[in-house]
């Protein structure tokens, strides 16, 4: 049973608009407090990844409120766009620093949630720096640079309060890529409202990854799929 909880160091993510709904219909929600489980506690990071690990069919995350979410799968062409974000990403890291993840990679925010993005990337001094535990299981803190993408599971607005609490925990730059409506919204550390681009070809990394050009219409927007 996890007991020492960790106090919660952003109290503007604790308040009822941070805590909106940030997850798919289609979620399963299970309150873990029933369990004698607190989700703050210093080994809840440890203890859920290894249950993660002995269910890895499953896509889960935690709540602010406590409770372990289990999320729907993106299908097929859900991973393709995740999966060309991240080898740009990739390469952009291997030339730049830093350290960029996919969507396996978990951070746990100061209310005690635990999130996953569809891609993220840390400085190179935060890399540097990190501890063994967080190494090995999760790392404390919103990713500088975070990406969600919208799959067939996903309506906007979840999305978008998921967007509101990455950039609440610290995140300093934010694209969330709308794919059905061709739309992106770009998120900066300091301004009230993402600003909206409408079918852009191409997406940069500003001055947080300078240099790093995404091409999203033709990766994401105009991807095509199977015939038939």
């Amino acid at each position: 049973m996890t007991t020492t909880a960790k106090p919660v160091a952003n109290a503007a993510e604790t308040s009822p608009a941070s805590r909106a709904v940030a997850e798919p219909q289609e979620t399963i929600r299970l309150k873990l407090s029933p369990l004698g489980i607190d989700h703050r506690a210093d080994d809840f990071p440890v203890r859920f990844i290894e249950f993660c690990e002995q269910n890895d069919l499953y896509e889960m995350e935690v709540n602010a409120d406590g409770e372990l979410l289990i999320l729907p799968t993106t299908g097929y062409q859900g991973h393709k766009h995740e999966y060309y974000l991240s080898g740009f990403l990739f390469n952009w890291e291997v030339a730049n620093g830093g350290s960029g993840s996919s969507q396996t990679v978990r951070f746990r925010l100061p209310s005690g949630a635990i999130r996953g993005p569809d891609a993220a990337w840390i400085t190179q001094e935060r890399f540097d720096v990190l501890p063994e535990d967080e190494w090995n299981w999760i790392v404390d803190g919103a990713p500088d640079f975070v990406v969600e993408i919208r799959s067939r599971t996903d309506d906007l607005p979840p999305l978008q309060n998921k967007m509101a609490l990455w950039m609440a925990g610290g995140a300093r730059l934010g694209w969330l890529i709308d794919t059905r409506n061709r739309q992106v919204f770009i998120y900066r550390a300091g301004q009230d409202a993402p600003e909206t681009l409408d079918a852009p070809e191409t997406l940069d990394g500003e001055d947080i990854l300078p240099g790093f050009v995404f091409p999203v219409r033709e990766y994401v927007f105009d991807l095509p799929g199977p015939m038939g």
